[in-house]
């Protein structure tokens, strides 16, 4: 025959046991469903955001390797991002630079500026009240009427 157990609150023990455990056991199942969810999320992004950052160059292509392992990682995207960080402030700073160069010729085509007339008709000419020495088509009507006023 079996003997009673000697601790009168022993299955009343087994029992939180087990209620605690299931609970952790519970809680521990929830948080690998959320990382493995946050895995996979941000593996659907690399390819395209891989796509996007040799698109815009920011990226080589001899590179492309070494940063598809890099977004596989959360601390070496942490430095391919710190190092497109770097790379961006460059070339904004490159940019900034270069609009700032005073005194600099600039090209034609670059500045939106179109070549004037060859025939320097002011009628056909894009620009207003531009001033040359040559007389226009509308100092030849004004000088007619001044040679011949009406009414003379």
């Amino acid at each position: 025959m079996s003997q009673p157990a000697t601790n009168p609150n022993l299955l009343d023990d087994v029992l939180k046991y087990v209620e605690i455990t299931s609970f952790g056991m519970k809680r521990a199942m929830d948080e690998i469903d959320v990382h493995r969810g946050m895995q996979k999320k941000a593996a659907d992004l690399q390819p395209p955001l891989l796509d996007k950052l040799l698109a815009m160059g920011l990226v080589a292509g001899h590179q492309k390797e070494a940063a598809q392992a890099m977004l596989g990682s959360h601390a070496d995207t942490l430095q391919l991002f710190s190092n497109l960080a770097e790379k961006y402030a460059a070339l904004r700073t490159e940019k900034s630079a270069a609009a700032h160069n005073l005194g600099g010729g600039v090209d034609a085509k670059q500045a939106g500026v179109t070549s004037p007339e060859p025939d320097g008709s002011s009628m056909t000419s894009p620009w207003v009240g531009r001033h040359t020495g040559e007389k226009k088509a509308s100092d030849l009507a004004i000088l007619a009427v001044l040679d011949s006023p009406p009414g003379r």
